[in-house]
């Protein structure tokens, strides 16, 4: 699926910070965390929730939350949009953010939906530990066997292969080496901390307080899982594997906890309540690859984002995309042939980590602030997702 498009603007966008796996987002909801980044950007867009008409929200582990499946759905409730307007979860692995807002902008389109309120959320630190094949009663003796979602590396049952392995597979593809995979991962953290300490992310930013150990807590900034990288524990860092040499936990992404809420809405809608939008999209695209490339997904994506929307890559100005490994983002960047001075120009899931459904929300949210911020014409966010999929869009100054 492919398609430009001139009529749907980005109103509002705003995220929670991203915290550390077992931090201070750790025993919220994640359609309350969701809410608050969309109170948020509904607030700075100066457009009333009971505006909206649907609310799609991409949520991966949505059956470890409190609210089972139906984390969506409280994800607009929470958020102030009128009970009787319907909401949608969408389930794209690492894209599922984007692709929410994708199925917004359909919406819209179609004439379904005057606004949509669009993004994801998701709580790592909810994740289960499992126990299987004792819910039926086991024999005496038998032992348990306790499977961590987070630790333990899950083999594909397609592939036969962890996520782990296949980025090795890449950085060996493409003669990415251990050195190169750790510079960029260096690299995205300086960035981001360049960032952080000039107060870049502040207009993308929302606070809010929690209850963390029967004390209320204000988060109101990124919470890392590292807090001083440097390049000497990158280079002391194991690789993850025992036959691996390139991927390490330093230079790949690791869980984490947040939410990035979009407002999206239609010319008319812009026109009638006098709305300043922050960008325009502009064209998306969604492919499908081999599953064993997994990793390189963002490539086909992004060029047939170009083809539909007519578009030359030079003239893009910035591009996200997912680092779930910087191997996998040193092969995109190859590959496209991309000035990588345009790309996570602020740092990205290297150092920030990855809450699955909301780090394409994320990507987005950052790239329409940003590209306010340096007067860029065009970007692109671009994500790979598990299962060998891809997905695209591109944002339009206004």
């Amino acid at each position: 699926m492919a398609l430009a498009s001139k009529g749907i603007f980005v109103v509002g966008a705003k995220r929670t910070p991203f915290c550390k796996y077992g931090g201070s987002l750790r025993e919220l909801p994640a359609s309350q965390a969701f809410a608050a980044a969309a109170k948020d950007a509904l607030n700075s867009g100066n457009l009333n929730p009971t505006l909206v008409d649907s609310t799609v929200v991409g949520n991966v582990n949505f059956l470890s939350q409190c609210d089972g499946g139906k984390t969506p759905r409280y994800c607009g409730i929470y958020a102030g949009v009128s009970i009787d307007k319907p909401a949608l979860g969408v389930n794209k692995a690492c894209g599922s953010g984007l692709q929410a807002v994708l199925a917004g902008i359909t919406e819209i389109l179609t004439g379904s939906a005057d606004v949509c309120l669009t993004g994801g959320t998701e709580l790592m630190s909810s994740l289960p530990i499992l126990v299987r094949n004792v819910r039926f009663g086991t024999t005496l003796g038998s032992t348990y066997h306790f499977e961590d979602h987070i630790k333990k590396r899950f083999l594909d049952s397609y592939t036969g292969l962890s996520l782990e392995k296949m980025a090795e597979n890449i950085a060996v593809k493409y003669n990415i080496s251990r050195e190169m995979s750790d510079d960029f991962a260096l690299k995205s953290y300086l960035k981001w901390k360049a960032g952080q300490e000039s107060k870049h992310f502040n207009d993308e930013l929302t606070s809010l307080k929690v209850i963390l150990r029967k004390k209320e807590v204000l988060v109101d900034r990124d919470e890392l899982t590292e807090v001083n990288i440097t390049s000497d524990n990158m280079a002391k860092s194991l690789p993850l594997l025992e036959d691996g040499a390139v991927v390490t936990s330093l230079n790949s992404s690791v869980p984490a906890d947040g939410a990035a809420a979009l407002v999206l809405a239609n010319e008319a809608t812009i026109k009638r309540n006098n709305l300043i939008p922050l960008a325009r999209v502009s064209g998306w695209a969604t492919v499908g690859v081999d599953p064993l490339e997994t990793g390189l997904a963002a490539v086909p994506a992004v060029k047939k984002l170009l083809q539909v929307t007519d578009t030359d890559i030079d003239s893009v100005d910035l591009f996200e995309v997912n680092e779930t490994f910087a191997a996998q983002v040193l092969a995109t960047v190859t590959e496209l042939k991309i000035d990588d001075s345009k790309v996570n120009v602020n740092g990205g899931a290297l150092v920030l980590g990855n809450p699955v459904a909301a780090t394409g929300a994320r990507m987005a949210v950052h790239l329409v602030h940003h590209m306010n911020h340096i007067k860029a014409k065009r970007a692109i966010a671009v994500s790979s997702c598990g299962g060998g999929q891809g997905v695209a869009v591109m944002f339009e100054a206004i």
